[in-house]
């Protein structure tokens, strides 16, 4: 597996994929309001935060139709969304990290606007509830990660 590769494996799993969500979640105050003309609606958030979660799933699925990855990329790509399918709670976890992204701008930066409060609440109310229970089923088989395919081979 290539470098750019095991980069791509590894930002959406562990610390790094907490790190590259709350990373999300830090760019998404500035960014919908230069989208929504700096209007405050709730609706306006909410269509864009419903946007940027489809185009998480569609721009990475176009990418690996696309790009030619290596079989073992592809495969812990699909075992993950094999998990995703089987347990709601793998995918809503992750929005906890983008939640606490978001949560800066809540103490500092003048301040969430309605709609962003909003979204704050969903991601970090059931983005939590989702961390929890999917810690409480991983607790079995762990989620497919590169480290686990390396030390398998080992």
């Amino acid at each position: 597996m290539q470098h750019l590769e095991r980069y791509l494996v590894e930002l959406d799993s562990g610390p790094s994929g907490a790190v590259s969500r709350v990373a999300l979640g830090l760019c998404i105050p500035p960014v919908f309001r230069a989208l929504s003309g700096d209007v405050d609606r709730i609706w306006i958030d909410l269509a864009l935060f419903l946007a940027l979660l489809i185009g998480l799933r569609v721009i990475p699925a176009v990418l690996r139709k696309l790009l030619p990855f290596s079989t073992e990329a592809k495969q812990i790509w699909s075992d993950r969304r094999q998990i995703a399918k089987l347990h709601d709670s793998y995918q809503w976890q992750k929005l906890f990290w983008v939640g606490l992204g978001l949560w800066p701008y809540a103490v500092a930066g003048g301040g969430l606007r309605t709609g962003e409060w909003v979204l704050t609440a969903i991601c970090l109310i059931g983005g939590g509830a989702g961390l929890l229970i999917w810690r409480r089923i991983n607790a079995a088989p762990p989620a497919p990660q590169l480290k686990a395919q390396v030390l398998a081979k080992s």
